[in-house]
């Protein structure tokens, strides 16, 4: 029997793995090399990646102080750009970097507003301000007003003030009655005429009073002005909520000609949100909130607004002094009076419409009351939104009206009138996006980023 030869066998074996291994190192090595290569080409564009990177940050860290402090918005105003040091990076490319979007684009500038205002005031206490007022657009204006210019008084009044009944010219108490006649008659309509400062209100059809006085005897002019009131006081209910945080951005951050409202006798300055009050900016910064509702400049803006206020609250008055009945009576009495002076001292030979003259008295009344109480919300008092109610249910001050004025504006204009004031104090290109930009390997690669958002976007062009 043969005897078997163990180590001889496993001295083959030994061989055939030593070979093996010697045709698989070779393989190996090219892998590990080629593993190695493209770890450091990955690292060497991680560190690219890493620069440009640095170069936005650097640059994106120096926004304007200035511009958050008075307005709360980012931008960077500050040129030419600052670069870093690619060396720290190891490699020794140059970076290109240029602004991209500016803040007084109408949109990047409405998504930083509404980006602040949304973190400081919740969606709960903008909706609260639209309800402390919502319950004005319950009240028909404009068919109330229809009402008043279709009643007798108005019709007749009108055509009183355009001459009434002729009087020859030969009789011995014509001039006794002219003169009492402008001093009882054409005294009330100087009276309204003078209360009414020139005013601008625009719906979609234009200008609705041409910039002159308004005419409370035309009845086209006069719905149109009744339409705008229910437009205005009819906003808050279905505003959006974006417009109602613009327009509580304007008044946070512009000053209006009156720092705030008058509580207890005691003058109570608006503030904005980081706690400055509005009457230390008023010396440099007064009549900007009224700038953005008009697009006038200064003592006009605010001279406009207030015009606009006398009118409005001229035409709550009317409404209210036509249908109270305790004044209508008081008007028919004094009327009566006027009438039977004008037939004593004609003889008999005049007779005046004693419902125009009622109206005459109601009207003047009612703009002297109207203009009284603008000029008392620019004093910054409140005041009851409907006459002759003092329980203060519901009582407006200045401010609050302007909140309505705003409402109504388009938000393009809004915006715009936003950039023009902002840009005064700020003058700047206001980047708010940048890009770098640099050249490597064959390629043009490209980080963009900014305040508009927190990620960084990478695009690289030209690769092999």
């Amino acid at each position: 029997m043969k005897k078997s030869c163990p180590g001889k066998f496993g001295l083959k074996e030994a061989g055939s793995l030593t070979l093996t291994f010697c045709l698989l190192l070779p393989v190996v090595f090219s892998l590990l090399i080629v593993l190695f290569d493209f770890s450091m080409e990955s690292r060497k564009d991680l560190d690219l990646t890493r620069w440009l990177a640095a170069n936005l940050e650097v640059n994106l860290a120096a926004f304007d102080r200035q511009l958050w402090q008075d307005f709360g918005l980012l931008a960077l105003n500050e040129t030419p750009f600052s670069t870093v040091s690619s060396t720290h990076f190891d490699n020794e490319a140059e970076v290109s970097l240029q602004g991209e979007s500016s803040l007084y684009e109408p949109g990047n500038l409405k998504e930083e507003i509404l980006r602040h205002m949304k973190i400081r005031f919740p969606a709960e206490l903008i909706t609260g301000i639209a309800g402390r007022i919502r319950d004005l657009g319950a009240f028909d204006f404009e068919g109330s007003i229809d009402t008043i210019l279709s009643s007798d008084g108005c019709r007749e009044a009108k055509d009183l003030l355009q001459g009434g009944e002729a009087v020859p010219d030969d009789v011995e108490w014509k001039e006794e009655l002219d003169e009492y006649i402008d001093a009882e008659i054409n005294s009330l309509y100087e009276d309204v005429v003078s209360s009414l400062m020139p005013v601008h209100i625009y719906d979609e059809q234009g200008d609705v009073t041409g910039g002159g006085k308004l005419d409370f005897f035309d009845p086209e002019s006069m719905s149109r002005i009744a339409a705008f009131i229910d437009e205005t006081l009819a906003a808050p209910e279905n505003t959006s909520l974006d417009k109602l945080y613009l327009a509580s951005y304007a008044l946070d951050y512009f000053p209006a000609v009156v720092e705030g409202r008058i509580v207890d006798n005691k003058m109570i300055p608006r503030l904005t949100p980081d706690g400055r009050s509005h009457a230390d900016l008023l010396p440099q910064r007064s009549g900007e909130a009224e700038e953005i509702i008009t697009g006038s400049r200064g003592d006009k803006a605010g001279k406009e607004v207030r015009a606009v206020l006398i009118v409005v609250r001229s035409i709550i008055q009317l409404i209210h002094h036509f249908q109270d009945e305790s004044l209508r009576n008081r008007y028919k009495i004094y009327a009566g009076i006027i009438v039977a002076a004008v037939a004593a001292i004609s003889a008999g030979s005049v007779s005046l419409p004693l419902e125009a003259v009622e109206y005459l008295l109601l009207l003047a009344d009612a703009v002297l009351d109207g203009r009284r109480e603008a000029v008392r919300l620019q004093e910054g008092h409140g005041v009851s939104f409907w006459p002759g109610k003092n329980d203060g249910s519901l009582v407006l001050y200045y401010h609050d009206y302007l909140l309505l004025f705003l409402i109504i504006q388009k938000e393009e204009a809004l915006l715009s009138r936003f950039k023009t004031i902002i840009s005064r104090h700020n003058p700047g290109p206001g980047w708010v996006w940048l890009s770098a930009t640099t050249n490597h390997t064959g390629k043009a690669i490209t980080f963009d980023g900014g305040y508009l958002s927190g990620r960084y976007r990478y695009a690289a062009e030209g690769a092999k």
